[in-house]
């Protein structure tokens, strides 16, 4: 998949409090509070995907 657009970095815990599920554990053990975490929030204008076999494009949510 790839996705075109505006992007921005989020590193507010809250933020990452209200995203956050237990599965995300795996790869950040420190919860909300590991160093250097960050989201990335992006405003797609392009949605390409392929899957080896098809591909194609998704029109972003307005």
């Amino acid at each position: 998949m790839a996705v075109e657009g505006e992007a921005g970095i989020i590193r507010d815990k809250a933020t990452f409090a209200d995203h956050w599920t237990s599965d995300l554990e795996r790869w950040f053990p420190d919860g909300i509070d590991t160093p250097g975490m960050a989201l990335i929030k992006v405003a797609a204008v392009r949605i390409h995907y392929w899957d080896g076999e098809e591909e194609g494009e998704v029109a972003p949510r307005a």
